[in-house]
C-alpha cells in the first residue's frame, strides 16, 4: 500500500509538471506567432515608416505646446512634398521658420548588418555598413533636396532614426570612421 501510494504521488507529480509544461509551450508558441505578425509588419516599408511617424509624433506631443509644430508640411515653395513634420520657429514679419523633420527607418540595412556581425565575416560586415551608410546618406539628400528652402526654413533638417539599436550602430560608424554621417547623428534631438 505505501508503495502504491508512493507511485501515485509520483505519478500525480509528474502529470501536474507535464501539464505546467504544456501551458508553458502553449504560451511560448502564442508569443512566437505575436512574434511573426511583428516581423510581417515590420517588413512592410510603409508600415515601418508609419512606425518611425508614431513615435517621432509622440516625442514631438511630449516636447512642444501644438502650435510649435506642424504635421504634412509643404516647407519648399512649388514642391508637391510634404515633410512628416516641422517645428515653428520665430520669423521676420511673424512668418514662421520651419525645421523639417523626417522619419527613416532602413530595417533592412540594419538587419544586413546584424547578421553580418553575427556572421563573423569581415567582408559582410564591410559591405552591409557601407549599405546602411549609402541608405542613410541618400536619406538626408532625399530630405535636403524635398524640404530645405532657406529662409522659408532653417538651412538644415532633421532626420529622425526611431529605433535605438540602429541609432547607436551609425553614432558607432561615425565614430570609427572619423566620417561624418549627413544630418549626424550626433545632433540628437529627443529621442533617437
Amino acid at each position: 500500500q505505501t508503495l502504491d501510494r508512493k507511485l501515485n504521488d509520483s505519478f500525480q507529480l509528474v502529470s501536474e509538471r507535464l501539464e505546467q509544461v504544456y501551458k508553458g509551450l502553449g504560451e511560448m508558441q502564442t508569443l512566437a506567432t505575436g512574434v511573426g505578425d511583428l516581423k510581417k509588419v515590420l517588413s512592410n516599408v510603409k508600415t515601418r515608416g508609419v512606425l518611425g511617424e508614431i513615435q517621432l509624433g509622440a516625442i514631438l506631443e511630449q516636447m512642444l505646446a501644438p502650435d510649435q509644430y506642424a504635421t504634412n508640411v509643404a516647407t519648399k515653395k512649388g514642391s508637391q512634398a510634404n515633410v512628416e513634420y516641422a517645428v515653428r520657429l520665430p520669423g521676420n514679419d511673424g512668418i514662421p521658420v520651419w525645421l523639417p523633420i523626417d522619419a527613416k527607418f532602413p530595417l533592412d540595412a540594419y538587419e544586413q548588418v546584424l547578421n553580418a556581425y553575427d556572421a563573423a565575416d569581415a567582408l559582410q560586415v564591410e559591405a552591409a555598413v557601407k549599405q546602411l551608410k549609402t541608405r542613410v546618406k541618400t536619406f538626408a539628400r532625399d530630405v535636403q533636396t524635398k524640404y530645405i528652402d532657406p529662409p522659408a526654413t532653417t538651412d538644415f533638417a532633421i532626420l529622425f532614426i526611431p529605433v535605438e539599436g540602429l541609432y547607436d550602430e551609425l553614432v558607432r560608424l561615425e565614430s570609427e570612421t572619423g566620417e561624418r554621417l549627413p544630418d549626424s547623428p550626433t545632433r540628437r534631438v529627443g529621442g533617437a
